[in-house]
């Protein structure tokens, strides 16, 4: 008898316990991360126009080959929000619509993918294509879709904030600027707003490795 009511503590409080668990875990679901996304002035319900909807952050250390005399070595790190219309592997000759951060000198200390901050287009520097030699910030963003003729006109975005998500970093701020679509031949307007969005790392899961180069 004894044992018999020791058992059946014992259950409850394991069934309490997952229940806890999982109660715990759905609150962890319930603070995903949010985005929202406008294209002229309208906003787009992502989740319903895009089949993949990914990010990836990296950083590269580069030499400016074409400043002979300068042997800095520069941290380079890119983040990319990439929005597909179609489902399977990440590809740019497929339909997407894509909001792309470049530092060119970011900080090699903190390990982050990107830095806070503020990110222009045009680059504020017109003479240096990468770290600027002036002195000028060289933070950068731009809008794209697919299309070879399609490039950005103007934007400024700002990154908040930068945080620690166990193995992961998470990534908040927002984003306006306006580029050219090929394919009606107009210049379009894209705003976007983002918060505790999870930085992707995944070089195999991604066309965006070392972007625009080094």
């Amino acid at each position: 008898m004894i044992k018999g009511i020791i058992w059946r503590v014992i259950s409850n409080l394991l069934v309490l316990s997952l229940l806890f668990t999982f109660s715990c875990e759905d609150n962890v679901v319930e603070e995903e991360s949010s985005m929202k996304l406008w294209l002229n002035g309208e906003e787009v319900d992502v989740e319903a126009e895009y089949e993949r909807i990914t990010t990836y952050g990296e950083l590269i250390e580069y030499v400016q080959q074409d400043e002979p005399g300068d042997s800095t070595i520069y941290t380079k790190k890119i983040f990319i929000i990439h929005f597909q219309k179609e489902a399977g592997r990440i590809e740019l000759n497929k339909e997407h619509y894509a909001v792309v951060f470049t530092d060119w000198e970011g900080d090699s200390s903190n390990g982050q993918p990107i830095d806070a901050g503020e990110y222009v287009w045009p680059s504020i520097c017109p003479v240096c294509p990468r770290a600027c030699i002036h002195g000028e910030p060289s933070k950068w963003v731009r809008m794209e879709i697919i299309g070879e003729a399609d490039y950005g006109i103007s934007g400024i975005a700002h990154i908040e904030s930068i945080n620690e998500s166990g193995d992961n970093w998470t990534i908040t701020g927002d984003g306006e600027g306006t580029f050219y679509n090929p394919y009606s031949e107009t210049n379009m307007e894209g705003r976007i707003e983002f918060t505790d969005l999870l930085i992707e790392t995944d070089v195999d899961n991604t066309p965006y490795f070392d972007y625009g180069g080094h």
